[in-house]
């Protein structure tokens, strides 16, 4: 089947089984290793990506599912802005994602505060359950996300007249 999408940033045309998964496919025809295949059931949050602006299990959507859609993986991520805040974030509360979980770690956060840089406590909670790997502590994921929140709503505030 020959499907097109948008793959960070980038049109993509590919003829795949329709059926192939996408995080293989992401992993195999593009080397982009970021979105990692952990339990295949969409539970452990490790082959999170950006589909259609929406964190998704990359693990739980065949290829023919790409077919006009926009994909970002953690590659195409790391070029944002939005990048740069969760990796203050991160480096504020000291924390260090292992390379199986990092790429779902940020992109989880992302998801989060993308829309709302001021996430109520249970929102983050919920948000730092969504990745199973616990390679950091479930407190510094925590705080992490409540860092990044904050250096989000600063870069988004610089320029503005009170």
């Amino acid at each position: 089947m020959i499907i097109w999408f948008t793959l960070n940033d980038d049109s993509i045309t590919i003829d795949t089984d329709p059926e192939f998964l996408l995080v293989d496919l992401l992993r195999k025809e593009f080397s982009l290793g970021g979105a990692r295949p952990g339990c295949r059931r969409g539970r452990c949050g490790t082959c999170a990506i950006l589909f259609n602006g929406h964190v998704t299990s990359s693990c739980m959507l065949p290829a023919f599912k790409a077919l006009g859609s926009e994909i970002v993986t953690i590659e195409g991520f790391m070029k944002t802005p939005d990048f740069a805040d969760i990796e203050r974030g991160f480096q504020r509360a000291g924390m260090d994602p292992c390379r199986f979980c990092a790429a779902a770690k940020v992109l989880v956060t992302y998801g989060l505060i993308r829309h709302n840089s001021s996430p109520r406590a249970e929102d983050i909670e919920r948000a730092a359950n969504g990745v199973f790997c616990r390679c950091t502590s479930y407190a510094s994921f925590v705080d992490a996300i409540r860092y990044a929140a904050e250096a989000r709503r600063k870069r988004s505030n610089v320029g503005r007249v009170s």
